[in-house]
C-alpha cells in the first residue's frame, strides 16, 4: 500500500505536504526534494529508488525535510583518482539507516574503469570518502551493500579509490571561520596545497594560498582537501552560509 501526499512541479519532484509513506516498492525518476515540513517514511521490507539509488531498510526509516537527493554525471575527483560518471548527493545526511543500498550504473558511465574492479564509495558526515567491496551484478549493472550513514554515493576503481588518510585531530592544520560567508583562512605549520570541491565532487578551485574567498560562492556545503609535501591529505567540510 502506498500513501502519497504530493505536489509535483517538474522537473523537480517536490513533496510539499507533510508526509509520504511507502510500504512497497516505489521509484522516483526525477530529482527528489523534501520541503521543511515534509518527510519520507519507508517501512521495513519496502524499497524506494531515487533514479537508480535504491534504499531497502531492514527496519522502518524516516527521512525528514528539508532534504534533496540528486544524481550528477560529474565524477568525483580526489587527487589523481576519479569516480565513475554517476554520483548521488544528499543535501542532509542519511543517518541511523540500517539496510541495503543498491547502486545502479550504466556501462557508458564507467569512465574507463573495469566493471570487475568497481568498489562502492560513500561520503560520511565528516567529509571523508570510504570504499567498500559490494556485491556486483554484472547483468543488472548494480552494486549492493549494507550502508549506514552517508551524504553521497558513487563508485570507483578498487585500485584507485577516493579514500584518503586524513590528519585527524592534528593541531598543525586547521581552517577558520567555519561556517563562513567571506574569507576562509588556512592555518598550518607547513605549506598546503588546497583543492575545493562541491558536495557532488566538482572541482571549484585549486591554490597554494592560505586565504580562500567564499563570498563569491553560493550557499551550501563544500569539501576542502589540503595536501602537504608528504602527500598527506586533511579534509574539511566547509559550510558557506
Amino acid at each position: 500500500m502506498i500513501y502519497l501526499f504530493l505536489f509535483v512541479n517538474k522537473p523537480i519532484l517536490k513533496i510539499s505536504i507533510f508526509a509520504l509513506m511507502i510500504s512497497s516498492s516505489f521509484c522516483f525518476s526525477q530529482t527528489f526534494s523534501l520541503g521543511p515540513q515534509s518527510s519520507l517514511f519507508i517501512e521495513s521490507n519496502s524499497s524506494v529508488s531515487f533514479d537508480g539509488l535504491e534504499l531497502a531498510p531492514n527496519s522502518a526509516h524516516l527521512i525528514s525535510g528539508p532534504n534533496t537527493i540528486d544524481r550528477s554525471s560529474v565524477p568525483v575527483v580526489v587527487g589523481d583518482n576519479s569516480s565513475i560518471n554517476r554520483v548521488y548527493a544528499i543535501s542532509s545526511a542519511i543517518t541511523n539507516y540500517q539496510g541495503v543500498v543498491t547502486f545502479l550504473y550504466k556501462d557508458s558511465e564507467l569512465n574507463d574503469i573495469e566493471e570487475s574492479s568497481l568498489v562502492l564509495e560513500f561520503l560520511g558526515a565528516d567529509g571523508i570518502w570510504i570504499n567498500v567491496a559490494p556485491i556486483i551484478d554484472h547483468i543488472k549493472n548494480t552494486l549492493t551493500y549494507n550502508l549506514t550513514d552517508f551524504t553521497a554515493v558513487t563508485a570507483s576503481d578498487g585500485s584507485a579509490t577516493l579514500t584518503v588518510i586524513p590528519l585527524e585531530h592534528s593541531p598543525s592544520v586547521g581552517v577558520y571561520p567555519n561556517p563562513t560567508s567571506g574569507v576562509l583562512y588556512i592555518v598550518s605549520r607547513e605549506p598546503q596545497h588546497a583543492t575545493l570541491f562541491s558536495i557532488t565532487g566538482q572541482k571549484i578551485l585549486e591554490t597554494n594560498a592560505t586565504e580562500l574567498n567564499f563570498e563569491i560562492l553560493p550557499s551550501g556545503v563544500y569539501l576542502l582537501h589540503l595536501q602537504n609535501s608528504k602527500k598527506q591529505i586533511s579534509t574539511f567540510k566547509i559550510l558557506r552560509e
